[in-house]
């Protein structure tokens, strides 16, 4: 008897196993499948008001994209289709200097590591690229193991290792020096942001399309600490103190996060259709400084990019509505946008200042400079992806600014999904739908210093 008794407990032990399991293949189905609607629909809909190939950032399978193909770099400093509006002020615009080719699937996720020699990229064809940008300008290395679309990418604080978030529910840990993969972290659902901790190398967060609000400590991956939201987490940003969070979700919602406290401190709506957010950008500081950045940008399905003013104490400090920038298109579409603050792009009326590698010379050390009439304020940029071929670049900063579009960057032939400023110089990188990444800078044409 205590034999059959045994038996039934395993039995029933066994049938409510296998009932959560099949619970848990069913919601990933329902996901899926939902998924896979919002990309039908949103092709048809683009289809039918463009010829241009679509390709979706929700792609669940990328299919049999190849990845052993090399990265080749073309080097031509083309202008074509580089053409400024005639009210954008001379030697403001930025230019194409270089483009970077190897990936063989949409690049969704691109950014400069923080001492500005390399940049990451991440793509549908389910890879992690390293590209050199100041010496050989070509790429460093191709990262494998992804078995989904990779929707994020982020280096740590020191540039020695890199994070990927990917659609197969996963982050991993890369080495640079080795370019193999430290470890694999899972999460419950497919990751669509992550940063590393300002204040800790050790520490990184991530954000899920099952409404996770992920800390994980790479050394106790068992002991994450996990915050449930209402929504999708479609972008994240971790203070300077490494100690709050900001998050922009899939209902409209920006939210401030105490770790320690482990709730949401703020909770403010971003406009009142509750349209998804796709990026929460922070304005950087220039090189060294490590004050808490004052403006933020939010991207929103609704078109618009809205700054807001932190305060002089953020994120203690309620934002400030301060601009409403128009022009680009985000409807449906996971677009990134980046800052860029600094003496670099200090402009008069008639002649830009700045100091950036020779496009000429890009293999040098040799920096140019420009005179300037009257010094203004240094500039706070803002670029964005967009909906279309093209970048956008707008002037934006303090309440005494216009959030005037400068520029409307054109080279790309399918969607620009990301952008990212150069840390501490005035360089752009963009990555899009065509496979492709761009470098854009001012023209160099100076004198040589030194």
């Amino acid at each position: 008897m205590a034999a059959l008794s045994s038996n039934l407990d395993n039995t029933d032990k066994l049938v409510k196993e296998n009932k959560a399991l099949k619970h848990k293949v069913d919601t990933l189905e329902k996901e899926i499948m939902l998924l896979k609607k919002s990309i039908y629909d949103l092709s048809v809909k683009f289809s039918s008001s463009s010829n241009q190939r679509v390709i979706s950032p929700f792609v669940i399978d990328s299919g049999d994209v190849s990845q052993d193909n090399c990265g080749e770099i073309n080097l031509e400093n083309s202008t074509s289709g580089n053409n400024a509006h005639e009210i954008h002020r001379e030697g403001r615009t930025f230019h194409p200097k270089f483009e970077f080719k190897g990936h063989g699937g949409a690049v969704y996720a691109i950014q400069f590591s923080p001492c500005g020699k390399m940049i990451a990229s991440g793509s549908f064809d389910k890879t992690v690229r390293l590209w050199d940008t100041i010496l050989l300008q070509k790429e460093q290395a191709c990262l494998k193991g992804h078995n989904l679309n990779v929707s994020d990418v982020c280096w740590s604080n020191d540039s020695t290792s890199i994070l990927s978030g990917s659609y197969d529910q996963t982050c991993k840990l890369w080495e640079i020096e080795t370019s193999r993969y430290i470890h694999s972290f899972e999460c419950e659902g497919f990751v669509q942001c992550i940063m590393f901790n300002p204040a800790d190398n050790n520490v990184f967060a991530s954000g899920t399309s099952r409404k996770i609000l992920t800390i994980m400590d790479i050394r106790k991956p068992d002991n994450a600490l996990k915050f449930k939201n209402d929504g999708m987490i479609n972008s994240l940003y971790i203070c300077r103190d490494g100690q709050n969070i900001i998050t922009g979700d899939s209902n409209g919602y920006l939210k401030t996060w105490d770790i320690r406290a482990g709730s949401a401190l703020q909770s403010l709506l971003n406009e009142s259709t509750k349209k998804p957010i796709s990026c929460v950008a922070v304005s950087k500081r220039g090189h060294g400084n490590d004050e808490e950045p004052r403006y933020m940008a939010v991207n929103s399905y609704d078109n618009v990019i809205r700054i807001y003013d932190r305060g002089i104490e953020p994120p203690k400090t309620q934002l400030k509505l301060i601009h409403i920038l128009k022009g680009y298109k985000n409807k449906g579409w996971p677009i990134k946008s980046s800052y860029f603050f600094g003496k670099d792009y200090q402009y008069s009326t008639q002649r830009l200042t700045y100091d950036i590698y020779d496009d000429s010379q890009m293999d040098s050390a040799d920096h140019v400079v420009y005179e300037k009439d009257k010094p203004l304020e240094a500039s706070l940029l803002l670029a964005t992806g967009s909906a279309d071929p093209y970048a956008y670049l707008y002037n934006v900063g303090g309440p005494e600014e216009t959030g005037e579009l400068i520029q409307r960057l054109e080279g790309h032939t399918d969607f620009v999904y990301a952008v990212d400023f150069h840390p501490f110089e005035p360089i752009l990188a963009s990555c899009s739908a065509d496979c492709i990444i761009k470098i854009w800078a001012p023209n160099a044409k100076g004198k040589k210093k030194g």
